[in-house]
């Protein structure tokens, strides 16, 4: 029987030795994931270990990863913190994730247990592990066969599927689809569109941003939503809160983002008080208080807010329908305070008699404890009492 396996192992071997002699140079094509074209196998291994040696040949590219949160998505303070240390090992895959395309654009990746430094790195987008070889959008230049990376054309780069593995875990990508700009046409606008945008690198040639901005860029957040309040002639402050710029929610994606609607009273004695109108954001699964009082298009509810020596103001606010949007039908966590694209938020503040004026702030929060002073303020608005 011994004698039987070792001549099917050397009938094996001898298969695969021939098979790889006649195969040459030649590439076979192969399908890493479901969906995406096909990949050519790269007769050589992959010699790059480390994103760092990218930089031999993509220079520019490199320094906007490492000036990105993606190059810090495992070392940021915050992050570990909120994590406790990655104690919480749900975070690793999209925090320190293996290639996309090792397990497939429909599933998440798996984490990886070294180069810690690098977050989500090149090989995170680029690397097809089944064939060998980096992935670009192209076209590729004469030298690209030479290349230690190995590269090859694929249109997989500019699809969402490499940015849904990870972003969609809190449905942002099912949120992108409920808006028109994921309707074909002029309008169309994809992830790539805001947070890779072309740019024009010093070596003269146009490509795709890799710094990623997002919820640590101030412009992109500014853009985003927009403030107004107004004294109407009954003496009540309309307040309007909108998502007039974001793809998808307004704040999104982590749970911990927060943006908070603030408002400073000042009384006609001079003194001031200040508290938070309503807070916008997607609760922990632990937050059991965290309530949802306006869960459709057209919702709306009335509250009182204590003042102190200045009375109480009495707030009203309705959940408006979005402009130029699609009403979102897709409702993934029904606790969500967040402001789908499109949606605004419209209140009616009534103020007492002490009150003078009121100013208006919206504070993005990265986390929900972080104070004014570490926030970002996005917009402010100052109304006087008639």
């Amino acid at each position: 029987m011994s004698r039987l396996i070792l001549f099917l192992l050397l009938l094996a071997l001898s298969g695969l030795l021939l098979w790889h002699l006649l195969r040459g140079d030649e590439a076979t094509a192969i399908n890493v994931a479901e969906g995406t074209p096909n990949f050519e196998v790269r007769a050589e291994p992959m010699r790059l270990q480390s994103s760092m040696e990218c930089a031999a040949c993509h220079a520019e590219v490199v320094r906007e990863w490492q000036d990105s949160w993606h190059s810090r998505a495992y070392t940021d303070p915050e992050v570990q913190a909120l994590s406790k240390g990655f104690q919480d090992k749900d975070c690793l895959p999209c925090h320190l994730p293996r290639p996309v395309l090792e397990t497939g654009l429909s599933l998440r990746p798996l984490e990886r247990d070294r180069r810690h430094d690098e977050g989500v790195d090149c090989f995170t987008c680029h690397f097809a592990p089944e064939a060998n070889s980096m992935i670009g959008r192209g076209p590729l230049g004469a030298g690209a066969r030479t290349a230690p990376c190995q590269p090859q054309e694929s249109a997989i780069i500019g699809s969402l599927g490499l940015c849904a593995p990870c972003h969609n875990q809190h449905k942002v990508h099912e949120e992108w689809k409920q808006t028109s700009y994921a309707l074909e046409g002029a309008n169309y606008k994809d992830c790539n569109d805001c947070h890779m945008p072309q740019i024009l690198r010093a070596s003269g040639v146009v490509g795709r941003s890799h710094r990623y901005p997002g919820a640590h860029d101030t412009d992109i957040l500014r853009r985003a939503a927009t403030l107004a309040a107004e004294t109407e002639s009954d003496g009540a402050v309309q307040l309007v809160v909108s998502n007039t710029g974001a793809g998808h929610n307004f704040p999104t994606d982590e749970r911990h983002r927060a943006v908070d609607l603030e408002a400073t009273f000042v009384g006609k004695d001079g003194s001031r008080v200040s508290r938070r109108v309503d807070r916008y954001r997607n609760p922990y699964r632990t937050e059991f208080e965290v309530r949802n009082l306006l869960r459709s298009v057209g919702a709306e509810r009335d509250y009182q807010i204590s003042l102190a020596s200045l009375g109480s103001v009495d707030v009203h606010v309705k959940r408006v329908a979005p402009v130029g949007h699609p009403v979102q039908t897709t409702v993934a966590y029904p606790e969500s305070t967040q402001i789908p694209a499109g949606e605004s938020r419209r209140y009616k503040v009534f103020l007492p008699p002490a009150v003078e004026s009121v100013t208006f702030r919206l504070y993005y929060r990265t986390q929900p404890f972080q104070t004014d002073a570490d926030a970002v303020l996005l917009h402010e608005a100052t109304v006087h009492a008639r």
